[in-house]
């Protein structure tokens, strides 16, 4: 869940603040971009107060001010009409903005909600923040509309004063002229304010100060500032850092330039392969228009490299004169002059403030809902219509954070919009007035959820404005989760998806799933149904990496519940995912889990995952290293308790020739009373060669060991004689399988020599002068689950020692491969991944035999623990004689050994 460092007041309250436009000579932003930044951009980060202002309402009450921010912007003029949604370039730049936020890997902050490990979310603060500056401006609200403009003209300029004049005819053309659609402006009389901004490296001092006495004798003293930057020459050697405080408001100038003029944005959307791919164009590509062409905000390299820090302090005192003397003085001016003008019109009292409980009805209680507006249309107020102004006045003091005061009139206003069905102007007001409700200090009234829930579903299904019911949205949310009200935000978040923005669908979807999950009782199985929703439109909005996070926590979920079908489809798309994002590893383990348990899905659907497994492994493997390597395969699956190792030469119908007499072979059933006679033959044997006593260290001698064989002890194996091991392979899948190439891997330390050698990373026959061992396959064919074909199949593989030592059988080695499909050939597959019409890979699989349960003391009953089971850890010991039996039956005792 977005962990906000704001509390919910501060995020709302910011949500809304007075906006300022910025007007400069030519050669003002010359000084400015000195530092890799507009003058609006130099602004930015020191726009926050930090100090109480105060204003006094109509009824000359004294108001704090606190914590309040302004937003400054260049003044770009666009003759375009502002929608009711978003441009092409602002929904790039929140695509880019929600991407950049994603952390690297392992870099992502965790929370722990319940028994789930989750991530917090700064992308969706990110897009949340970014999203509400790109609100476009409206007729029916004037939150968003400019209250004054500085106008900023260098020292250096021959006739500032022509300057000024010059900038504020501009600035009155744009206002007043009717040929600008935007920006809009909250009152006619637009605060100017007069800024001389002095270059202190390469300016006249005295001839800055000497010009800045005339504005003040021009302008006043609280209609005009010097503001003196640049005290440090750039390219000089620095002993000390100064901070950079400019990199992580860079964004926001760019969308606010897109909100000016979409047209004119330097921003090329791109597809979401590109942007997943890491190509974004520079996200502080600065304002459009006339000025913003030659904004160098984007450029590589510091901002404010010129700056010192005496600098920052000069220009965060700036913002506070300028708030303290200009603005807030002219704010409060407005609130009279409208409250005027309300009063006289309406023919009550002196002050609004003091009518509020005339105008409202005393105590009445507030309306729970609003009636079915008879048209979708409403009206169009002129500027002038007394509707409006209480609509001004109201955001005017909700601006200046009189919040009891806007209610008042937020209230008012709704009731004259219902009843003129002015369903667009009455949604804004019970938006405004529900949050002016939740921030009024000390709580006097609860919070109006249902006036939220109104004006959301007028914006969205009256209006058909999606971009002012999601901000209203937004909030809202905010506001419930502050209260513990996870559930009532969780149901707003969903009601906001819809098919016009995968983004912002899935967004909410993924703010939804955390509300279910931080509940007092969590709703898991929601939370994990949401989070897989939210993947999906991630995926299709072309966030790859959050749609790969959002499947992985809905994983911790559904993972071992049973639900085979649910994971088979969440570790196909985490596989997709990460096969996408060039994580191979993390494909293939997601693939292989799919594969290596008996699943319900259907032959066809088994063969498309079999299919994806063996491309992305294949895949994998090409891409890692510049050939083929051998990794693990979860096909087929190897029974390994029922693999059977036999040591000597194998046992054959004698034809004339000698074979060794044996009573063992690997083709006949295991015979424990047949088997313990020989053993207690030999042990009479072995007494009667030692003189009637057995040797302490006697060991019955085993040539096949299996599961109902003592395997405590490693057996031994003679040199040269061969070693066979038979493995029995499983195909758990309802598609048939292809085996070739079947191999033994080992590992091997000759006496006398500490140096291990293996096969098991080899692709092709150890040369002689290191060959220990020739391994030899006997087996090669297709097996699957159908009645056709061969469900178990024992495959059987033979080593020969060249050496003595102690030799390791580790595992299986082979080619596995399916048959591809019309669909994978017309697709091309590349050659190096399909040969033919078969797709096959190179991999292995480990033989781990797990020893009998020990059950002999009280702690091996308390606990599960196994025995050793040696059965593949042979010692290769030197030649011994070997008894052989012709068809005559004439023994012959000779010593022999195979070559």
């Amino acid at each position: 869940m977005a962990q906000c460092v704001q509390s919910v007041q501060e995020l709302v309250q910011d949500s809304f603040t007075p906006m300022v436009a910025v007007l400069c000579s030519g050669e003002a932003e010359r000084v400015s971009r000195r530092n890799r930044l507009s003058f609006a951009e130099l602004l930015r980060p020191f726009c926050r107060l930090t100090s109480e202002g105060h204003i006094r309402d109509p009824n000359n009450a004294l108001l704090q001010v606190k914590g309040l921010r302004i937003s400054v912007n260049t003044l770009s003029p666009s003759l375009k009409a502002p929608t009711s949604f978003l441009s092409p370039a602002q929904r790039s730049t929140l695509h880019h903005i929600v991407l950049s936020s994603h952390p690297p890997e392992g870099a992502l902050s965790s929370i722990t909600a319940g028994d789930y490990q989750l991530s917090t979310t700064p992308w969706f603060e990110a897009y949340r923040e970014a999203f509400l500056q790109t609100m476009p401006s409206s007729d029916h609200e004037f939150l968003n509309h400019y209250l004054a403009c500085l106008l900023v003209v260098s020292s250096s300029e021959a006739v500032p004063f022509e300057q000024f004049l010059k900038l504020s005819q501009e600035q009155h053309q744009v206002q007043h002229s009717g040929e600008y659609s935007a920006p809009k402006w909250f009152i006619p009389n637009t605060l100017k304010y007069y800024v001389l901004l002095h270059d202190v490296s390469q300016g006249d001092d005295h001839r800055a100060e000497t010009v800045y006495e005339d504005m003040k004798q021009r302008y006043g003293t609280q209609g005009c500032y010097l503001l003196k930057i640049n005290s440090r020459t750039e390219g000089v050697s620095e002993e000390e850092q100064i901070p950079d405080p400019w990199s992580q408001y860079l964004h926001k100038s760019y969308l606010h330039s897109v909100d000016g003029d979409s047209t004119s944005a330097s921003v090329t959307a791109e597809t979401p392969e590109q942007a997943d791919a890491g190509a974004l164009p520079p996200l502080s590509a600065c304002d459009s228009g006339r000025r913003a062409s030659d904004s160098t905000s984007g450029t590589p390299g510091g901002h404010g490299t010129c700056l010192t820090l005496n600098d920052h302090d000069r220009i965060r005192q700036f913002i506070q004169e300028f708030t303290f003397r200009g603005l807030l003085p002219h704010i409060e001016k407005n609130i009279r002059q409208l409250n005027d003008q309300l009063v006289s019109r309406k023919g009550l009292s002196r002050s609004l403030f003091t009518a509020t409980k005339k105008w409202f009805g005393g105590g009445k209680a507030p309306e729970k809902s609003v009636a079915e507006p008879k048209s979708t249309c409403g009206l169009l107020y002129p500027p002038e219509a007394p509707e409006l102004q209480i609509r001004k006045m109201a955001d005017l003091c909700f601006l200046v954070q009189h919040y009891e005061l806007a209610y008042s009139c937020y209230h008012t206003a709704k009731k004259d919009f219902l009843s003129d069905q002015a369903m667009l102007y009455a949604a804004g007001a019970l938006e405004m007035a529900a949050v002016s409700a939740f921030l009024q200090p000390g709580a006097p009234r609860p919070y109006p959820a249902h006036y939220m829930d109104t004006a959301i579903q007028t914006y969205k299904d009256t209006c058909r404005n999606m971009v002012l019911a999601e901000r209203c949205t937004l909030l809202s949310v905010e506001i419930l989760k502050n209260q513990g009200k996870y559930a009532e935000a969780a149901t707003l978040l969903i009601k906001m998806t819809s098919e016009d923005s995968d983004l912002r669908s899935a967004l909410l979807l993924e703010q939804a799933a955390h509300c279910f999950i931080n509940m007092r009782i969590p709703m898991v199985r929601k939370f994990a149904f949401h989070m897989i929703l939210a993947g999906h439109r991630f995926s299709k909005a072309g966030q790859r990496r959050h749609a790969l996070r959002c499947y992985c926590h809905a994983m911790q979920v559904y993972q071992g519940r049973g639900w085979s079908l649910a994971e088979d489809h969440i570790n196909f798309t985490i596989g997709r995912q990460s096969f996408t994002l060039q994580r191979a590893d993390r494909a293939v383990e997601a693939f292989k889990v799919i594969l290596e348990k008996e699943s319900q899905q259907t032959a066809t659907q088994q063969g498309a995952f079999l299919r994806e497994y063996l491309y992305v492994f294949k895949a994998s493997s090409y891409t890692m290293s510049l050939g083929p390597t051998c990794s693990d395969l979860p096909l087929p699956c190897i029974q390994s308790s029922a693999t059977r190792v036999y040591f000597g030469p194998e046992r054959c119908p004698a034809e004339g020739e000698k074979q060794a007499a044996t009573h063992v072979s690997l083709d006949q059933e295991y015979d424990q009373a047949n088997a313990a006679m020989w053993c207690q033959l030999e042990l009479q044997l072995v007494s009667a060669a030692n003189r009637g006593i057995a040797p302490v260290a006697f060991q019955p001698t085993q040539y096949c060991l299996h599961s109902q064989t003592d395997n405590l002890r490693r057996p031994l194996a003679v040199l040269q004689e061969p070693i066979i091991v038979e493995v029995v392979l499983r195909n758990p899948l309802k598609v048939a399988l292809s085996l070739s190439k079947l191999t033994l891997l080992w590992r091997f330390t000759a006496d006398g020599d500490c140096t291990e050698l293996s096969n098991e990373n080899e692709t092709k026959v150890v040369s002689e002068t290191v060959e220990k061992v020739e391994t030899a396959w006997r087996w090669s064919g297709h097996f699957s689950h159908s009645t056709d074909h061969v469900l178990v199949f024992q495959a059987r593989l033979k080593l020969v020692p060249r050496r003595t030592g102690q030799l390791s059988v580790t595992g299986l080695g082979y080619r596995v491969g399916h048959k591809c499909s019309v669909v994978d050939i017309l697709m091309n597959l590349p050659a190096m991944l399909c040969a033919g019409d078969m797709l096959v890979v190179r991999g292995r699989q480990e033989l781990k035999i797990q020893g009998p349960r020990l059950n002999q003391t009280k702690e091996d009953k308390m606990s599960v623990r196994h025995g050793r089971d040696e059965r593949l850890h042979p010692i290769i010991v030197a030649p011994m004689p070997l008894l052989e039996v012709s068809k005559c039956a004439q023994l012959v005792n000779k010593k022999t050994t195979r070559k």
